[in-house]
Parts: structure tokens; C-alpha cells; sequence
């Protein structure tokens, strides 16, 4: 699988671990077959509630969204799209007490999990994705 970043809002990105995340993440979880990409964008508030609006039929942004196109085994494909929030993203960042780099990286390791199958609609799935982001974030970075 291949990462492509998208910037539609300024934003300093931490680009290594970022690829070291996706690397480790898509490793477990993806087809070892899959030739596809993941694209992240970066994008506003607004852009972000007009796709939750559109696709969710919630009028307000959110901090993540993630949306399956392609199968992961189409060649050269787009299996899917992670769509975050930057000014969300900051304002969750100041309000857990973390960098905003930490919380790009909580985010991005939450839409991959969502695009890997995970979700979060009942208590045992949250906990089941709570975990695996964990185990994720807690052992490449030591982040919670």
C-alpha cells in the first residue's frame, strides 16, 4: 500500500512518523497483496462538515472522517480517503493537553483502522478499535 498526503489547509505535518505509523498499520492490517493507495487530506472545518453532512447527514465538522473506494486489491487502486480536520485537530490537541503532531497521529491511525473495518457503534466495537489504536500509537510512539 502507498500513502499520499494531501494539504488543502496549512499545517506542519510530522511526515516520518507518519509514514512509520501507516508502515506498521498497514503491515497487520492490510492484504500483503495490495498494491492500492491511501489518500490523507488535510482540510478545514468547513470542507469536513460538508462531507459529514453530504455522507453522514450530521451538520457539524468532526475531526476525522474515512471513506472505502476501491477494494485493497486493486491494482494501483484508491482503497480509501482519511479526511482531517486541521483546525479540529488543533483544537483537540490544546484541549487533551498534547502536541498537534500527536493528535495528526491519533487521527490518521484512527481512519486507517475505520477503513480497515473497525468502528466504534457499539461499546464492544469501541473497544475493540480503542485497542487497536492503542496498541498502535502506545508501541511505535508511547502515545495514548
Amino acid at each position: 500500500m502507498k500513502l499520499a498526503v494531501h494539504k488543502e489547509a496549512a499545517i506542519r505535518l510530522p511526515v516520518a512518523k507518519m509514514k512509520k505509523l501507516f508502515e506498521v498499520l498497514t503491515d497487520e492490517e492490510a492484504d500483503p497483496d495490495s498494491s492500492s493507495n491511501i489518500n490523507v487530506i488535510f482540510t478545514s472545518d468547513r470542507k469536513i462538515r460538508s462531507l459529514n453532512r453530504t455522507y453522514r447527514s450530521i451538520d457539524r465538522a468532526t475531526d476525522v472522517l474515512s471513506f472505502n473506494i476501491d477494494d485493497q486489491t486493486v491494482p494501483d487502486g484508491v482503497f480509501g480517503e482519511i479526511y482531517i480536520s486541521t483546525a479540529t485537530a488543533r483544537k483537540q490537541a490544546a484541549s487533551y493537553g498534547g502536541s498537534l503532531g500527536e493528535e495528526i497521529l491519533r487521527l490518521l491511525c484512527h481512519g486507517l483502522l475505520h477503513l480497515f473495518g473497525y468502528n466504534h457503534q457499539a461499546p464492544r466495537q469501541e473497544k475493540r478499535m480503542k485497542v487497536r489504536e492503542e496498541y498502535y500509537l502506545n508501541n511505535i510512539y508511547g502515545l495514548r
